[in-house]
């Protein structure tokens, strides 16, 4: 649980401070008001990854060449820090000391719905992949040092057929199928583990959907036999890569197959009713890592754009039990049947409480 956010010189703001309480949390505020600015703070600091860059420069304010962020999470707070300065290396902490990633990315789990999410059941399969993978890493930290070897050998195996070289092409796929088998096993069981709370979810909300199913779907379904198999497999398709020079199937192409009543979802569903089977799948990610002892706080930016009243009721019913949900919207009229713990307003970057 977030107990208090600090903010310098980050996106549009200079300074400000906040401290949610627990509960649902809905921060109010016009277009470019700082209320998707104050969510990616909070993500930043706790997976050390901003939702909306790749290069943390851009997060700096006009003007400024670095930013720092602070924030205080849990019963007994631990405080987390991160800072970036064009004059030196990014800086992060948890209690003032840098510790191994794993580790701080434990400290708070987070799950996270922003535009970004917008095209998970429509959208190619790296969307997907990188949805659950997120979760992967809050319910297994574990797991992020096996993704991260893993697409270090890729890179690895890349560069050499980017080359046309023959040479080397063994050691990379040995590499690839010990680490590809991993985390081919870890995606099987969190999707399986995901499966089972999704149909309970759907029945207690009430939201009115076709049935929605997950199934995982490796690019070489020899990884879910083991290392030697997908070593196997690897070298079955070195000849095709040497011509491509580019590597052509692993886990790097797995998909995760989201389906509507049977059918992809991709196809026929409403964009309404893709955005409520996708914040259907978060709240089982939620309800997933709550029952592992590692309740998420939940970041949900603009959750109502494309729902109508009924199925944001449904969503928010689905939702709201977490320990926190930071949530952001432009339309308070639609939030005013719904419980909300606490409301926000956000004016250039200030965060003031809203009576009621």
């Amino acid at each position: 649980m977030l107990v208090r956010l600090a903010l310098r010189d980050f996106r549009n703001v200079e300074r400000t401070s906040w401290s949610p309480g627990s509960g649902t949390q809905l921060l109010l505020g016009g277009n470019g008001a700082g209320k998707t600015t104050l969510l990616e703070a909070v993500y930043l600091l706790t997976t050390t990854r901003s939702f909306r860059t790749a290069q943390l420069a851009d997060c700096c304010r006009n003007g400024q060449s670095a930013f720092h962020l602070r924030g205080e999470f849990g019963a007994r707070p631990r405080r987390l820090e991160l800072g970036w300065s064009a004059a030196g290396p990014r800086h992060r902490a948890v209690d003032g000391i840098e510790i191994p990633l794993a580790e701080h990315v434990a400290v708070q789990p987070v799950l996270a719905w922003t535009r970004a999410e917008g095209e998970l059941l429509a959208g190619a399969p790296g969307v997907r992949r990188r949805f659950f993978d997120r979760a992967l890493v809050s319910w297994r930290p574990g797991a992020l040092a096996g993704l991260g070897r893993y697409q270090r050998a890729l890179a690895g195996k890349r560069a050499l057929l980017a080359r046309g070289e023959r040479r080397g092409l063994d050691a990379w796929n040995e590499l690839l199928a010990r680490e590809g088998a991993e985390v081919a096993a870890r995606r099987a069981e969190l999707v399986a583990a995901l499966a089972a709370h999704l149909a309970p979810l759907a029945a207690e909300t009430g939201l009115s959907l076709p049935e929605i199913s997950i199934a995982y779907e490796p690019a070489l379904p020899a990884a879910l036999a083991g290392s030697a198999a997908l070593g196997a497999a690897f070298a079955a398709q070195t000849g095709a890569e040497l011509a491509r020079r580019q590597p052509l199937a692993g886990p790097h192409r797995d998909e995760i197959a989201i389906r509507l009543g049977g059918r992809p979802a991709r196809r026929g569903a409403s964009a309404g009713e893709r955005k409520a089977a996708g914040l259907l799948l978060l709240a089982a990610q939620a309800r997933l890592l709550a029952a592992a002892g590692a309740a998420p706080l939940l970041l949900l930016d603009d959750l109502d754009t494309e729902l109508d009243a009924t199925r944001l009721a449904a969503v928010w019913r689905a939702l709201a039990g977490s320990p926190q949900l930071l949530a952001t919207s432009n339309r308070p009229e639609i939030w005013r049947p719904l419980p909300v713990a606490g409301r926000w307003r956000v004016t250039a970057g200030e965060v003031t409480a809203e009576a009621g």
